[in-house]
């Protein structure tokens, strides 16, 4: 059973109140919680202290980072048993049940005890295969269709060359360009992360692909053999080298690294971020906040009351004390939010 010091109620009542998100309410827990704290009793403080307790699946990953972070790695002697070491055990006992043959037991031959089966170590993490990339390079193959039919009428109406031969050698050597500018780049995105000078020189030969469609077809059938063709191929191949990157990549770029914190920023704003919350829960707690600021609102704020009914209302106030509490609470940090600079604190020097 979790104790708690005396008096600290309302003290981490108040602290609690202040924190935004599930995650950092997780982490107070964690750091007034004796060292070693399961999830379990940290929702259950968290429950004591009138929180919404978080669910099991969103609070595992917070406290096994919290635990790696500070140096806990045993509770109480045991290990900790993650789904992959789960797995690993069912399969080494499964296969340990397979093979092992149990001699008759004698009363010349006691029987041995059976020896403990150790986990089996995990093995060193294997490259994953990029899921997807085949369709896009299989559609990338299939756009060199259109460009070879561009390329062969452009060299016969244009070019005036009718000789079969002839034509084949000379419409060939784009098409061949663009599958060893393909082949190039995918080498190179496997081998340091980055497509090469090779990505240039197939624009290029898009560009040439587009001249020759436009000549050979006029503006809108032309834009149709250069979109369904070469650029279609391209795109394709782009797309297939992303995945590619991805699933080779081993560390974070500073564009990856900005794109998350915008998209959490974005997330934030909009009151989504992942703290355990569901929709329910995030309806009520923005009513209660509505409510809390429509009650020390003026009174020539417009349609004032009638918001404020409706506002109560959504909270469920009426018949859940913890949102109530939580509304109060809000209440009285902005009545007495003058008052806030009046408070003397302690010179941090």
């Amino acid at each position: 059973m979790i104790t708690d010091e005396a008096g600290g109620k309302t003290g981490h009542d108040a602290e609690l109140a202040r924190l935004k998100t599930k995650k950092a309410q997780i982490v107070y827990a964690l750091e007034h919680l004796p060292r070693g704290s399961t999830v379990e009793d940290v929702r259950r403080w968290l429950s004591k202290q009138g929180q919404v307790v978080p669910s099991r699946q969103h609070a595992t990953p917070i406290v096994n980072d919290w635990r790696a972070r500070n140096g806990v790695t045993d509770t109480a002697g045991h290990v900790l048993l993650t789904p992959e070491l789960i797995a690993k055990l069912d399969e080494a006992e499964n296969a340990s049940a397979g093979t092992v043959v149990t001699a008759p037991v004698t009363s010349q031959t006691p029987a041995a005890p059976p020896a403990p089966v150790a986990p089996p170590v995990p093995e060193a993490a294997q490259p994953t295969k990029p899921a997807g990339a085949k369709g896009f390079y299989l559609v990338a193959l299939m756009s060199i269709g259109v460009s070879v039919d561009t390329s062969w009428r452009f060299f016969e109406q244009r070019l005036g060359i009718t000789d079969v031969v002839e034509r084949v050698i000379l419409f060939s050597v784009m098409e061949a360009a663009l599958v060893a500018c393909g082949w190039a780049m995918r080498g190179g995105v496997r081998q340091n992360g980055s497509p090469g000078p090779a990505r240039l020189v197939a624009w290029a030969l898009t560009a040439f692909a587009a001249f020759a469609a436009f000549s050979l077809s006029g503006p809108v059938a032309g834009f149709a053999r250069v979109l369904l063709g070469p650029v279609l191929g391209l795109v394709m191949l782009h797309l297939a080298l992303g995945i590619e990157i991805r699933a080779t990549r081993q560390r974070t770029t500073t564009w990856a690294r900005i794109g998350r914190e915008l998209r959490e920023r974005l997330l934030s704003l909009l009151n989504l971020g992942d703290d355990g919350r569901d929709a329910l829960a995030r309806t009520r707690d923005k009513a209660a906040l509505r409510a809390a600021r429509l009650s020390v609102a003026s009174r020539w704020t417009p349609r004032r009351k009638a918001r404020l009914r409706r506002a109560l209302h959504a909270s469920h106030v009426a018949h859940d004390p913890v949102q109530r509490d939580r509304m109060l609470r809000e209440l009285g940090v902005l009545q007495h939010a003058d008052e806030l600079a009046k408070t003397s604190q302690p010179s941090p020097w």
